[in-house]
C-alpha cells in the first residue's frame, strides 16, 4: 500500500500537466473572449455594443449611442444637429443671466423669469423669431436642409464660414467646444426645470442660501 501511493502518485503527474495545459488554454480563450467583447463594448455604456458608425477621431467621442442614431441617420448630419444644439445652448444659458437683468422696456418684458417671460411675450414676435431662424437656417444650407442631401456636397459640420476673431480651428478646440455645448445643453435644461419648480430666475437663487421649498399649486 505505501509502495503504490507514489506510483499513483507519479502515474498522475501526465495528467495534472495535461489538466494544467488545458485549463491555461481554456482561461487564454477566455481573456481574449472577453477582450474582444470589451474592444466591442461602447467605452461609455459598457453593457452597450459599440455604435459601429461612429470613428474614435470624431471630436467628442465617447461611443455614445444608445438609440442607435447613427446606424439609420448620417452621421455627419448628427455632428451638425449636436453642434448647433451646443452652441444655441451656450447662447441661451448666457441669454438667463442677462435677461434677469437687462430687458426692453414694457411689462410685458420685465418678468426675470425665463419659462413665464416666454408666455408674456407677444405671439407676433415670437412668430417673428421662429420664421428668421428658419429663413437663416434655410439660406445657410442652401435649401438643403435633410440629413439625405445637407452633406452630399462635401461640406462639414459646424463650419459656417463664420469667425470674426480669426481663431485657429484646432483639434483641441473643436474638442472645447463639443464638451462646451454638451454642459450648456445639461445646465439649461436643468435652469429650465429649476424655473418651472420654483419661479425664482438664476442668480437670485443662487444668492439665496436657504433650501427651496417646491411651491404648494
Amino acid at each position: 500500500m505505501v509502495a503504490f501511493i507514489p506510483a499513483l502518485a507519479l502515474g498522475s503527474r501526465p495528467a495534472l500537466a495535461r489538466s494544467s495545459i488545458c485549463g491555461a488554454q481554456l482561461s487564454h480563450t477566455a481573456v481574449s473572449r472577453g477582450a474582444v467583447r470589451m474592444s466591442e463594448s461602447s467605452p461609455s455604456v459598457p453593457f452597450l455594443a459599440k455604435p459601429r458608425n461612429l470613428s474614435e477621431d470624431m471630436p467628442g467621442y465617447a461611443g455614445f449611442d444608445p438609440f442607435a442614431l447613427s446606424d439609420n441617420i448620417d452621421v455627419k448630419w448628427l455632428q451638425q444637429a449636436e453642434i448647433k444644439h451646443g452652441r444655441v445652448c451656450m447662447l441661451a444659458f448666457l441669454g438667463f443671466l442677462v435677461q434677469e437683468f437687462v430687458h426692453l422696456p414694457g411689462p410685458e418684458f420685465a418678468n426675470p423669469v425665463a419659462t413665464e417671460a416666454l408666455f408674456q411675450v407677444p405671439a407676433a414676435g415670437l412668430w417673428q423669431i421662429f420664421l428668421f431662424c428658419g429663413l437663416m437656417e434655410f439660406i445657410g444650407h442652401k435649401g438643403k436642409i435633410t440629413y439625405v442631401n445637407m452633406f452630399e456636397d462635401g461640406a462639414v459640420p459646424g463650419e459656417l464660414g463664420f469667425n470674426p476673431m480669426g481663431l485657429k480651428i484646432t483639434e483641441r478646440v473643436k474638442l472645447q467646444e463639443i464638451k462646451n455645448g454638451r454642459l450648456a445643453m445639461v445646465g439649461v435644461g436643468g435652469v429650465i426645470h429649476s424655473m418651472l419648480l420654483y419661479k425664482v430666475p438664476v442668480i437670485a437663487q443662487l444668492l439665496d442660501f436657504k433650501p427651496m421649498a417646491l411651491p404648494y399649486y
